[in-house]
């Protein structure tokens, strides 16, 4: 079959103009590039400056100016693929579309008990998922992108854990449709000599990670999704480590290059989890027909939970929808004091705000 379209733009926002951003005062990274012989090679901006340092292979990777973001020392391993069904923790906070918003991400996280005041994991044995989109249209996803690679880390070395699922923007940045990514990066990767998509591209650390996660997962009665669940999808049961092992395999790779139209309508359809909005009545003439109830229980049994949780859409303020089946939770990290995140304590469901402030779940 030849080539197939990429898909068409997000009809909730425009986006970013690809305009370049000013040498001065342009400061990014860092960016940990593995090279050929096993060396890390580390480069970054000051100021508009492009600096590089390089790390004999197996050295750990010590920038005392980034300590904040990678910690004090930096040990590299493979990143291998996580799971695709959890047992539920005592307790889990859920997030998503932070797009690049890390000031407002890393205090939300401080007041929400899952780091401590100098950022690091403070959560124990608890949860944090990240439901996609934490890149493109800020101006911060390379620190994003850093603290959950850390607090991954941190998190295992605890018992806990951070899951990091893929959403559309992620897999767009990988695979080079950079239309939503801020002029800042463009800049940065002219000073690197490389193309937008190289800053997470496979020969970095960043980049190997995220494609390493999962895009869809399961934890006790919960499933975390980007953006939605189609019968495309699901089937008749739903399938998890196939979903995940097929999109895994084709992240990083432009749409334009897929042949069979299955696997692009699972990685880049509008009836796969990155960008199904079928859930949402006002989306329904593109992505619809929107599920009656009785067929999105059916799709529950199918996914053997009783929730599912959504980002990609953005909504008003966090509601329950389906008689509490949907639980969508994207709202604009710009607005930092309409966020909310889904706190799981023993089972029971809430919301917390930026500053730690608990709420009902309606």
């Amino acid at each position: 079959m030849d080539s197939v379209v990429v898909p068409a733009s997000e009809p909730t926002a425009d986006p970013v103009v690809q305009s370049p951003a000013k040498p001065t005062g342009l400061n990014d990274g860092p960016h940990l590039f593995l090279e050929k012989d096993q060396s890390v090679t580390a480069r970054w901006v000051v100021s508009g400056k492009l600096q590089t340092r390089t790390f004999a292979a197996g050295v750990p990777i010590v920038i005392p100016e980034f300590a904040h973001l990678l910690g004090d020392r930096l040990v590299l391993k493979k990143p291998e693929p996580p799971k695709s069904q959890w047992d539920m923790p005592a307790k889990l906070l859920a997030l998503s579309d932070v797009e690049g918003e890390y000031d407002a991400l890393l205090k939300f996280l401080t007041n929400s008990g899952v780091v401590d005041k100098k950022g690091h994991w403070a959560f124990g044995t608890g949860h944090l998922v990240g439901v996609g989109d934490m890149v493109d249209r800020g101006d911060q996803v390379t620190e994003t992108l850093w603290l959950f690679y850390r607090l991954s880390h941190e998190a295992q070395a605890a018992g806990g854990h951070v899951h990091f699922v893929v959403g559309n923007h992620e897999a767009m940045m990988m695979g080079g449709d950079v239309r939503y990514t801020h002029p800042k990066y463009f800049a940065v990767a002219e000073l690197m000599k490389l193309p937008c998509e190289g800053l997470v591209g496979p020969d970095t650390v960043i980049g190997r990670w995220m494609r390493s996660c999962n895009c869809i997962e399961r934890v006790g009665d919960y499933l975390f999704v980007h953006a939605g669940l189609s019968q495309f999808t699901v089937g008749k049961k739903l399938d998890y480590d196939r979903i995940n092992a097929t999109v895994r395999q084709f992240l990083g790779v432009p749409p334009t290059r897929f042949a069979d139209p299955r696997i692009f309508e699972l990685c880049w359809g509008q009836s796969g989890p990155l960008w199904y909005r079928g859930f949402f009545a006002e989306h329904a003439l593109t992505f619809g027909p929107t599920p009656t109830l009785a067929q999105f229980k059916q799709l529950l049994v199918a996914c053997n939970v009783q929730h599912i949780v959504v980002g990609h859409t953005q909504v008003p303020a966090v509601r329950t929808r389906f008689d509490g089946g949907l639980i969508p939770i994207d709202v604009p990290w710009t607005e930092p004091a309409n966020v909310r995140a889904l706190v799981l304590r023993d089972g029971k469901a809430s919301l917390v705000g930026i500053e730690g402030k608990a709420s009902a779940l309606r």
